[in-house]
């Protein structure tokens, strides 16, 4: 299902079932949301754990002595662990830091930011609380286990994880918008917050632009290395893969839920809500400042003081249902309550009002009613993540006759082209958009609205979470490849030793003999050199690990040499090559042929520079003849040439891994562009490491000389016997 099977713990801060506690009698149940019903089956199918605070006025009295019940009750199948926290903590952690500071720092409203050292404290405190709990539930489950945190209230609960648990699998989706570093080196605990995130070994974002901006604030604020193109964060020696997962809703299901009203049931909530004719709208919202309700309402009052055939003939339906019952929610609640009911009598006529204004919660079920009969829905939002209300109006939308209106800086609209683009703050265009939705021709809103349904419906909430957790299980089987052990794969010149003038010159340095003598007491080790197998072995001199050499096309796994794609025909064909690129190359000095037997090398090293391009125009003319034939690549100023079958360095570590490293995690350290071959075939179960940046690898060392460290490093980690901690891994 997911790629790999392992168990799931999901740590949010809202539970998925709430016991509610009435006289003497509890009741279970199951807050709305399309992410809890997802996470709540996929924890069903992995037998998991979910962990979350316990909030509900009866869920004490149902758990067990570590905190947990089996739900769901009609058939339990997974745990709910509980975290318990006192009105304090609550006001501190999630009100204030998590809500007075990060959300809206987030989504860009610095001036609603309001900081108090106590509610990081607290915040911190609440954090550990949830770690302790995973690190509590990870004892009685199996290390096939990988954690998955949910949003902003978390940030820290991953790094207390590994503090004491560092090889377990973590990763975190973060909901909400990631600004970019001008915004966020606002946030006093900016780097607090960053080094607890990157001790995942995934974060997911809702779109491309926040994996960016979490890269930049990474570089600037942590020094943190980055590569741009596997979006990938190296920090104190650990990889974080990061990745955009736009997160969906079940369309099947609201779908279904639209088709199966009637007709009845479309005239009575029409009447229910004094709608007798005309065009319907509809907002759906938390009511709280970053859904722009202000701006939105600015623009239906300049809509109908402009276009005036349309008071009496367009209702306007804004569902707001207050979430947060606190400053500055309750000041906001009170401002577009205002506004509503000025619109209200400035426009109304008889019974007809132009905004009908409903802040009771609406399940689902009725919801896609609503969203049904609205021929246009706004979503205004100054900034968001995603806005999933966008995509859940789309798959109710089964009579394709709705326009949706989209502020440019919500996330969905960079999947849902299909919408009318809206600046919120352009308050005369959004009036005109409305104005365009509501007149646009059948056909045209036939077309768009067919095409958003197509691609809601397979970008759905499921493959959201199947993406999300195949990635996890991907990094969950890194990781655990890592825990079950290493084998180490070096290249020779170059890595091990520097680059010299001439190949008799790279001799082992002893410190580095020595090291790779301690390693391979613990790890398996092979060197892969383009040097042939005699030449490699009787530089290194070191027993009980394996050599390859010609590329991989040779191999002494220890007790025999293996030879792979070479055929005696070859050797005719490289002599004959040999001899044409002597003839060739006689009369430019510097230029150096090494005959391997299985292979050639051609070094120009020496050439002077004036006599460079004279070289390559006379190897090139003989080599093209033979492009055929054999294998000709460049490398660091050397041509290397090879018959065509003759395996190269990557087929070298998948046969050694196969017949001697199974379950192990690959790491492979090498210099050159014959390298490459290497890294591309480990890089999706280990760990490549180039000298110098390399685009094929998953990491670089500046320089040769850093080989020596890292391999301090790995003897040291030996040494102490011990798992590597979060700042202190191999990756």
């Amino acid at each position: 299902m997911y790629g790999v099977m392992m168990k799931l713990i999901v740590v949010s801060n809202r539970e998925p079932y709430i016991h509610k506690k009435t006289g003497n009698t509890i009741s279970l149940e199951k807050p709305a949301g399309g992410l809890t019903s997802a996470l709540d089956n996929v924890l069903k199918n992995l037998n998991g754990t979910w962990i979350a605070w316990g909030s509900g006025s009866g869920d004490r009295g149902v758990v067990d002595g570590r905190n947990c019940v089996s739900v769901p009750q009609s058939g339990p199948s997974y745990t709910l662990k509980r975290v318990w926290l006192n009105q304090n903590e609550v006001d501190n952690y999630y009100a204030g830091y998590s809500n007075r500071v990060l959300w809206p720092l987030s989504h860009l409203t610095l001036d609603r930011v309001y900081y108090k050292k106590q509610y990081w404290d607290f915040y911190k405190k609440v954090n550990r609380k949830f770690a302790d709990a995973v690190i509590e539930q990870m004892e009685q489950d199996t290390t096939d286990t990988a954690v998955w945190i949910h949003d902003y209230h978390l940030c820290l609960v991953p790094l207390f994880i590994k503090e004491t648990l560092p090889s377990v699998t973590t990763g975190h989706f973060w909901h909400i918008p990631w600004p970019d570093w001008s915004t966020f080196r606002i946030l006093p605990q900016a780097k607090d917050i960053l080094e607890g995130l990157l001790a995942n070994d995934l974060i997911g974002f809702q779109i491309p632009l926040f994996v960016k901006n979490f890269m930049n604030c990474a570089r600037e604020g942590l020094n943190a290395d980055i590569d741009y193109e596997s979006a990938s964060v190296f920090y104190h020696g650990h990889m974080t893969r990061l990745e955009s997962f736009p997160i969906s809703v079940d369309f099947d299901s609201f779908s279904s839920m639209a088709l199966s009203k009637k007709q009845h049931s479309i005239n009575h909530l029409r009447t229910q809500l004094g709608i007798k004719d005309g065009y319907t709208g509809i907002g759906v919202d938390r009511l709280e400042y970053t859904k722009a309700l202000l701006k939105r309402l600015q623009a239906i009052d300049l809509f109908f003081d402009k276009y005036h055939s349309f008071i009496g003939k367009f209702t306007f339906i804004q569902i707001a249902v207050p979430t947060r019952l606190s400053e500055p929610y309750i000041s906001y609640k009170k401002s577009v309550e205002e506004f509503i009911n000025r619109i209200n009598n400035k426009y109304s006529t008889g019974t007809w009002k132009p905004i009908a204004y409903i802040t009771a919660k609406i399940e689902h079920k009725d919801l896609a009613l609503y969203y049904r009969i609205a021929d246009v829905a706004i979503i205004s939002s100054i900034y968001d993540g995603m806005n999933l209300v966008a995509k859940e109006y789309i798959a109710s939308q089964v009579d394709e006759k709705g326009v949706i209106i989209l502020s440019e800086f919500a996330g969905a609209s960079e999947e849902l082209t299909g919408a009318l683009p809206l600046n919120p703050y352009d308050i005369e265009t959004f009036a005109e958009t409305i104005k365009k939705a509501l007149l646009m021709p059948v056909e045209e809103k036939r077309s768009r609205m067919r095409a958003l349904r197509e691609h809601v419906k397979i970008n759905n909430l499921r493959r959201w979470t199947d993406d999300f957790i195949g990635a996890l299980g991907e990094c969950h089987s890194s990781v655990q490849g890592a825990s079950n052990g290493v084998f180490l794969f070096f290249d020779y010149d170059g890595t091990l030793t520097p680059i010299v003038d001439t190949p008799q010159a790279a001799v082992l340095d002893e410190r580095i003999r020595a090291m790779l003598n301690r390693l391979k007491s613990k790890y398996p080790v092979a060197i892969i050199s383009g040097r042939a197998l005699a030449d490699v072995m009787g530089r290194v001199t070191i027993k009980d690990i394996i050599y390859a050499g010609n590329h991989g096309a040779e191999i002494w796994d220890g007790r025999t040499i293996v030879t792979k794609g070479y055929e005696p025909s070859d050797a005719g064909l490289l002599h004959e090559f040999t001899e044409k690129i002597s003839t060739a190359l006689m009369g430019i000095g510097g230029v150096m042929i090494e005959d391997k037997t299985m292979t050639i090398s051609i070094h120009f090293r020496n050439v002077k520079q004036q006599d460079r391009e004279n070289m390559t125009e006379s190897f090139r003319a003989v080599a093209d003849s033979y492009k055929d034939r054999l294998k000709i690549t460049e490398g660091n100023k050397v041509f290397e040439v090879r018959p065509l079958n003759a395996w190269n360095k990557g087929d070298a570590v998948v046969w050694i891994l196969k017949n001697f490293g199974a379950g192990k995690m690959p790491i492979y350290i090498g210099d050159d562009t014959t390298d490459d071959d290497a890294f591309k075939v480990i890089n999706q179960t280990g760990t490549s490491i180039s000298i110098g940046k390399n685009s094929n690898a998953s990491c670089y060392l500046e320089s040769q000389s850093d080989v020596e460290t890292f391999l301090e490093w790995i003897a040291e980690h030996i040494r102490t016997g011990g798992q590597a901690s979060n700042k202190d891994t191999i990756v």
